[in-house]
C-alpha cells in the first residue's frame, strides 16, 4: 500500500509499505479522506515543540483526521463488517489499565498518539488504516465521509467547551478561525449555546464562521475586540472565552474579556513559555482556566449532532487534493492562509 512517510524533518514522500493484517480485535479500513492538521505540518518541517517527552520520533506516518471504509475485520470483531464506514479515536490505549477502566483512555500508560508524537500509532495518510474495534466509531448513514473526517478537529475545541456551563443564556466568545475554533463553536451552537461572538482577522474565514453558527462577527483588523465584546455583553464580558490561536499576545486579552467567575478555554498549543501572563487576573476574579486537547468519546457525541442535523461541519473544507498530490496539499497550507480552513486529502 502507498503511505506518506515523514522520514526526517523536511524529507517526506509517498512510499510502499506492506498492507497490515487485522488482529482478532482490530478492523482494517480503506482510507477515504484525511485532513491536514497544523501538527502534521510541524512534524514535516521539524518545528513541533510540545515540551519534554512530546517530540515526534522519526520516521512518522502522519495523519489523524480521517474517515474510511472497513475492508477486513479480525475474528473477534462484532460491531463492524466489511463496507461499514468509520472514524476512530486519535490515540491507541490498552483498554485494561487503571485509567482505561476509569474511561480515561487518553491517560493510558501504554497510550500511543495516532500519527503524531513519540512511539506513535501509524497514521492515516496511507491507503489503509488499522485500529482496534473498541476505538472505532460508525459513521451514520446520512453523514458524508468527508464531513466525518472533520470530527477530530471539532472534538478538540468542543471538549474544552463541554467543561464549561455553555448552554442557553450563556455568551461564548471564540477567538481564532481555524478548524478547532470553528468546529468547537459549531458544536456549541448545536447543543444550544446562547450568543456566539467570533473574532478573527480574515474576512473569508469569518464568513465561513457565520455559516457555522456565529451570531456576531468581529474582524480584529477593523474593529477593537474589547469594545465589540463589551458592547455585545452589556459591559460584563463573555461567560466563556475560547482562544485557540496559541498567540501569547492575545492571552491576557482573552482573560480580560471573560466575566468574573467565567471560563477561559485554551485548546491551541503555544509551544513556548508565555511571559508576562497576568495570572492574578484569573485568581482575583474567580475565573476557571481550562486546557483542552481532546478527550475520549467526543467522536460519538459529535457524530450524533451531525446525524440529527444539529450541526454541519462541511463548510470548513476549503481546499481538496488527491492523495497523489499530497505534497502540493501541504504546500497549500501556507500559500492559502488567508482563505484556508481545512485542506482535505481525498483517496
Amino acid at each position: 500500500m502507498k503511505v506518506f512517510l515523514v522520514k526526517e524533518p523536511n524529507v517526506a514522500e509517498i512510499v510502499e509499505m506492506e498492507r497490515p493484517v487485522p488482529g482478532p480485535d482490530q478492523v482494517l479500513a480503506k482510507v477515504l479522506h484525511c485532513g491536514i492538521c497544523a501538527t502534521d505540518v510541524s512534524i514535516v518541517d521539524g518545528t513541533l515543540n510540545l515540551g519534554e517527552g512530546n517530540s515526534p520520533v522519526y520516521p512518522v506516518r502522519i495523519g489523524h483526521e480521517w474517515s474510511g471504509r472497513v475492508v477486513e475485520t479480525g475474528s473477534a470483531v462484532k460491531r463492524f463488517k466489511a463496507g461499514d464506514r468509520m472514524i476512530s479515536e486519535t490515540g491507541y490505549s490498552c483498554g485494561v489499565c487503571e485509567y482505561c477502566l476509569r474511561g480515561e483512555i487518553n491517560n493510558c500508560a501504554e497510550g500511543r498518539a495516532v500519527g503524531t508524537i513519540g512511539n506513535h500509532w501509524p497514521g492515516a495518510f496511507a491507503e489503509y488504516m488499522l485500529m482496534p474495534e473498541r476505538l472505532s466509531f460508525h459513521i451514520p448513514g446520512n453523514v458524508p465521509s468527508d464531513t466525518a473526517a472533520l470530527v477530530e478537529p471539532a472534538s478538540v475545541g468542543f471538549y474544552g467547551l463541554t467543561r464549561t456551563p455553555i448552554g442557553p443564556g450563556t455568551t461564548l466568545l471564540v477567538i481564532g478561525t481555524g478548524p478547532i475554533s470553528l468546529g468547537g463553536m459549531a458544536c456549541a451552537k448545536g447543543v444550544g449555546s446562547g450568543k456566539i461572538i467570533l473574532a478573527g482577522r480574515k474576512e473569508a474565514k469569518l464568513a465561513i464562521g457565520k455559516k457555522l453558527g456565529a451570531d456576531v462577527i468581529v474582524n480584529m483588523e477593523k474593529e477593537d475586540l474589547r469594545e465589540a465584546v463589551m458592547r455585545e455583553t452589556n459591559g460584563r464580558g463573555a461567560d466563556v472565552v475560547m482562544d485557540s490561536t496559541g498567540a501569547p499576545g492575545l492571552l491576557n486579552l482573552s482573560v480580560s474579556l471573560t466575566r468574573s467567575s467565567g471560563c477561559i478555554v485554551l485548546p491551541g498549543f503555544y509551544e513556548q513559555p508565555v511571559n508576562n501572563f497576568a495570572l492574578d487576573n484569573i485568581i482575583v476574579r474567580n475565573c476557571v482556566l481550562i486546557g483542552g486537547a481532546g478527550a475520549p468519546d467526543m467522536q460519538r457525541r459529535i457524530l450524533d449532532l451531525l446525524e440529527r442535523g444539529h450541526i454541519d461541519l462541511k463548510p470548513m473544507i476549503t481546499d481538496r487534493y488527491p492523495f497523489e498530490k499530497i505534497k502540493e496539499a501541504f504546500a497549500a497550507v501556507g500559500e492559502k492562509n488567508d482563505t484556508r480552513i481545512k485542506i482535505m486529502v481525498d483517496f
